[in-house]
């Protein structure tokens, strides 16, 4: 991997890994209550003002597991958009996706509140797929690469009806990310 190449993904990473790191500091790993005042988005979808709510909830992580499956698909698909379409426009793409992800999730629990706070850069993460998935077609790359996202995207929908884990998010991500990447012009690929 050459971190030039990929810094963009990387800083994302580290300042994800900073994220938990305060949530382990202040025992705040699967508290909702801990984690809405670290910036959780709420769950009754109401901001109060609180505007930095919708970037501060996808640096922070539920348990774990929640931190290592949103890495580990960031640290994959991250690499691979950023490395095709550039740092800037890959880091645009993955903010816009945690922006839409978060209108939804509050449109949604404006609507019909659930139990307990939303975090999570699987937004953000969705929202690279999707680009990822745009970016395959316009550049006829290999049938297995293309595969494999419809595989991940197709779990990670299946998986969001599961308790706790936000169908809304991850819509809101695909709703960011991919009209961003059919506005973007891609390297052509030479594998």
């Amino acid at each position: 991997m050459k971190l030039e190449r990929n810094r963009g993904t990387i800083v994302l990473m580290l300042t994800i890994a900073v994220g938990f790191g305060i949530e382990i500091a202040t025992n705040s790993i699967g508290n909702d209550a801990a984690l809405l005042k670290l910036g959780a988005l709420p769950d009754d979808g109401q901001l109060r003002g609180e505007f930095w709510r919708i970037a501060t909830y996808s640096f922070l992580h539920f348990n774990w597991l929640h931190l290592l499956l949103n890495v580990g698909l960031l640290f994959w698909i991250g690499r691979i958009v950023e490395q095709q379409i550039g740092t800037a426009r890959g880091a645009l793409i993955y903010f816009v996706s945690v922006l839409c992800s978060a209108a939804v999730i509050l449109l949604v629990h404006n609507w019909h509140p659930k139990e307990g706070a939303t975090v999570g850069a699987s937004g953000g993460v969705f929202g690279l797929l999707g680009a990822g998935l745009i970016i395959s077609y316009r550049q006829h790359s290999d049938d297995r690469f293309r595969r494999s996202l419809w595989i991940v995207l197709a779990v990670g929908f299946a998986v969001s009806v599961l308790p706790g884990i936000s169908m809304a998010g991850h819509v809101g991500g695909i709703i960011g990310g991919v009209p961003l990447a059919l506005l973007m012009k891609v390297q052509r690929n030479e594998n």
